[in-house]
């Protein structure tokens, strides 16, 4: 079979296209991020049109912010081309343009048909006064590039997810991170440099992030989807402001390879521990005992979602929070929060509803909320509360403005066991995320247990 004709790019707006191979769509760019992009002609795509790879820098944290994302001010190009390569060029700026970004995208293929995305990126922080950087503890604080490859991650749960792990390869050393939602140390700082390479594994055809010359980057994976974040990190835990006439600069490759190719990688690599959070208690759908944690025998970690904690207000640092094996209603299992300090503070569950595998919520249902309280030396309240975000009503990200139904309070400073209920309204339109919330207000000791979230018609 004759080899395809080269590569070419169709516009379809200032800052998208069609890239093709020998007249089949290989690759698409959407307001300068890469989507659809196919390893081959006729292959599955490695990046879907749902998140796409985004082609010009921005910081990790507060990315929606259009002085934080380079996102603004768009424009595509192709540059050059020549016998099975195209070059385009990626254009965008913070919307006061206080930096410029300018990605390099060259795509190749070789004798087989193979495509690669080879990416050159530069930041230049432009005259006035500079640009302003949060760092970030876990990734890196200036991204440019973030991967989440198709299928990885299926929110509806109709879906099986695809790539039970990545696979980091530095040198000789090789090293896999389960998949699992736990924001644990395995998926923070991932020191990557020259010829080093995050791959997701083990499919068919795999998708490979590949470090260039000269970059040493800082990536992290997330615990909700599994996509990672490349990013250049900045020393200190302090913001800081970019003078002008700063330039950052970084390179990469996406590709894909073959099961065969990096199966005996996986074999031979560590499995990288989450370390203690693997004792986190488990959101378990029904009446919870808190005897379950990540640790549990047979648990799909893959499919497991974890309680959270939550310190909003007052003595951050004197908040513990505890999965207590000796105290319990039921059993000897329960969740215990404990504060020497005055304190708002909350175990919480945020992982109920269709974005997190689970069935919809019913429109016109409502939602009841059980569970069983015992305090030590309190001052101040306790309660649990679901809170609500409804479809059309602001923000899934604005947790804020979220509709809260409470309990009764339990003020007394030494209380057995009791029940505490809550019971929504109506719910019409239907929720689309809800959250379990256990709370302290003030200082002291309680337990929660056998807390049980019901749908009701």
């Amino acid at each position: 079979m004759p080899p395809p004709a080269g590569f070419s790019f169709q516009r379809s707006a200032r800052d998208g296209g069609c890239i093709r191979l020998g007249g089949t769509v290989v690759a698409e760019i959407r307001r300068l991020e890469l989507i659809n992009f196919r390893p081959a002609r006729g292959a599955a795509p490695l990046v879907g049109a749902d998140v796409g790879v985004p082609l010009f820098w921005r910081q990790y944290a507060n990315h929606q912010d259009p002085e934080r994302s380079a996102n603004s001010h768009r424009r595509l190009n192709a540059v050059a081309s020549g016998p099975g390569w195209l070059q385009l060029r990626a254009v965008g700026a913070t919307r006061s343009r206080s930096i410029l970004s300018t990605f390099d995208v060259t795509f190749g293929a070789d004798p087989r048909g193979n495509i690669c995305c080879a990416v050159q990126a530069r930041l230049a922080v432009a005259p006035g006064a500079g640009w302003l950087v949060t760092p970030h503890p876990d990734h890196g604080a200036v991204t440019f590039c973030t991967l989440w490859p198709a299928g990885v991650f299926a929110p509806d749960g109709r879906r099986t997810k695809r790539f039970q792990a990545c696979l980091v390869q530095r040198g000789t050393s090789l090293r896999r991170i389960e998949h699992h939602h736990l924001e644990s140390p395995d998926k923070h700082r991932i020191r990557l440099c020259a010829g080093d390479r995050l791959a997701w594994v083990l499919e068919k055809a795999n998708p490979v992030i590949t470090i260039g010359p000269g970059t040493h980057a800082e990536a992290g994976l997330c615990a909700y989807m599994w996509d990672a974040h490349f990013g250049l990190n900045l020393r200190g835990r302090k913001p800081v402001t970019l003078p002008p006439g700063t330039v950052l600069t970084a390179s990469y490759t996406l590709a894909a390879a073959p099961r065969a190719a990096l199966r005996p990688l996986v074999q031979r690599a560590r499995l990288l521990s989450p370390g203690a959070t693997a004792g986190t208690p488990v959101w378990m759908g029904g009446r919870h005992t808190f005897r379950e944690t990540f640790r549990s025998p047979g648990l799909d970690r893959n499919t497991a979602w974890p309680w959270q904690t939550a310190v909003t207000r007052g003595a951050v640092n004197q908040v513990k929070f505890t999965r207590d094996t000796r105290v319990g209603c039921s059993d000897r299992y329960a969740l215990r929060l404990a504060s020497g300090g005055i304190a708002q503070a909350a175990w919480q569950a945020t992982t109920l509803g269709p974005a997190f595998g689970e069935p919809a919520f019913r429109r016109g249902g409502r939602l009841r909320l059980r569970a069983m309280v015992r305090t030590r030396g309190l001052k101040g309240a306790v309660r649990v509360a679901l809170r609500v975000h409804r479809a059309g009503r602001g923000s899934v990200f604005d947790v804020a403005a979220y509709e809260v139904f409470a309990s009764p309070t339990v003020r007394t400073v030494n209380q057995e066991w009791c029940e505490l209920t809550v019971l929504s309204p109506v719910l019409a339109p239907a929720p689309d995320r809800v959250h379990v919330l256990l709370e302290l207000k003030g200082r002291g000791t309680v337990w929660f247990d056998d807390v049980e979230l019901t749908r009701l018609r």
